[in-house]
């Protein structure tokens, strides 16, 4: 049995389909063919069931399919691992934030980085809190900036600042002169928020939760700038953290009395998932770099 054998099965489990198989191997379908029966006489069973052009792994099959993936996968692993050893300041970082972040504290981050490290290239996403969570815990990225929320097996969290939350009101709004508004007075109003999902969206049914408050919540959104566009637009009020880089003009932003408004920022990481070195290089970094140059609030 050869390793190469190995791949050419693995490639015709996971397409099920010869001709497709041997393209994405760029071998010709005879070759790939005659591979996999050698395959299945060493082994003494058929590997698959044959329906016209399609085939599908037979019990055997499924068996053997779930041992050599492992070993696969554990093989391109070792050499990923090796290759990071012998490049420790080279390759890729997969990250994710939130949207509110995207707009100068991460593009930021990213640069400094890259000052000293630019070499390294990066995959960005950026999503709601629940979605990044279960990224991390899938493998599909190695670090995600967002609110802290919730606790999942497996992640790990760094604190990095603190956030307050403050309620967004039309200028024309009878609470406009006010300097602080508990979350009370704000009972009856219409809320412009985020859709669930989002760290501060969370934050938001917490408070209201403890005031013992059913909001009247009239429209949903996924980004700040809606938000704080229907706002202005006399829709409703919102609560969300400091905007930094947003046109206010129309609205005023008015402190909350309750202490637990604001959002936790921190990052958080797969504690079971392999990160490369320069991986660890920028984990390392951002926490530094926070710690350094954000003027947010301590916890």
């Amino acid at each position: 049995m050869e390793w190469q054998q190995l791949e050419y099965f693995n490639v015709v489990a996971q397409t099920e389909h010869f001709t497709k198989a041997a393209e994405k191997l760029s071998i010709a379908q005879p070759t790939l063919s005659r591979s996999i029966s050698k395959l299945e006489s060493e082994l003494g069973v058929p590997l698959f069931e044959r329906k016209g052009r399609q085939v599908i792994l037979n019990r055997y099959g499924r068996l053997f399919y779930e041992r050599t993936a492992k070993v696969l996968n554990e093989m391109e692993e070792a050499k990923r691992e090796l290759s990071d050893l012998i490049h420790p300041h080279r390759g890729s970082i997969s990250f994710a934030f939130l949207k509110s972040l995207g707009a100068s504290s991460v593009p930021k981050l990213v640069h400094a980085f890259l000052q000293e490290y630019p070499n390294v290239q990066f995959q960005i996403f950026e999503n709601a809190t629940n979605i990044m969570l279960d990224q991390l815990q899938t493998g599909e990225i190695d670090f995600c900036m967002s609110s802290v929320t919730e606790s999942r097996a497996g992640i790990q969290w760094e604190y990095l600042w603190k956030d307050e939350l403050y309620a967004y009101v039309p200028d024309t709004h009878s609470f406009a002169s006010k300097q602080v508004l508990s979350i009370s007075e704000l009972a009856h109003e219409s809320f412009i928020a985020l859709k669930k999902g989002y760290g501060s969206r969370t934050i938001f049914d917490q408070l209201f939760e403890e005031a013992e408050i059913v909001p009247n919540i009239t429209f949903e959104g996924e980004e700040f700038l809606t938000v704080i566009g229907f706002v202005a637009a006399h829709l409703g009020v919102a609560l969300l953290p400091e905007i930094k880089g947003v046109d206010l003009r129309g609205i005023k932003k008015i402190k909350l009395k309750e202490d637990t408004a604001s959002r936790v920022i921190g990052v958080a990481w797969n504690k079971d998932k392999y990160l490369t070195p320069v991986a660890k290089k920028f984990q390392e970094f951002l926490i530094q770099y926070f710690k350094d140059h954000h003027t947010g609030g301590k916890r």
